[in-house]
């Protein structure tokens, strides 16, 4: 009996962590400003910015290999696909906007 309870525990564990497959990541908050950093501050910033690009791309190939996993079940549908398009451009959205903050911070830090 004490198995079964241990193996249904188990499951309520992982079960939502299964579902949820593919986490956006989330965008690095109060960047530096580029007028007021200085050079360390300007490579922390960097190290930030890389390590969300590189969490987004991972994102996005999970959400790739969602779509290719879905597609070969045939237990896709049009509103689950509409979803991971959505969170895709999400996903490039965010990307964008960081590199775009990012660059005019560099930008600000090289005129001074």
């Amino acid at each position: 009996m004490r198995f079964f309870a241990a193996i249904f525990f188990a499951m309520m564990i992982w079960a939502p962590i299964a579902k949820a497959a593919c986490i956006l990541p989330l965008m690095p908050q109060d960047l530096i400003d580029g007028e007021i950093a200085d050079f360390e501050d300007m490579n922390v910033a960097k190290r930030r910015v890389e390590r969300f690009l590189e969490d987004s791309q991972r994102y996005l190939k999970c959400l790739d290999t969602m779509d290719k996993t879905a597609l070969g079940t045939g237990r896709d549908n049009d509103e689950r696909r509409r979803k991971r398009i959505a969170n895709y451009n999400a996903a490039m959205e965010n990307m964008s906007e960081v590199i775009s903050t990012y660059n005019a911070n560099v930008g600000d830090f090289n005129q001074r």
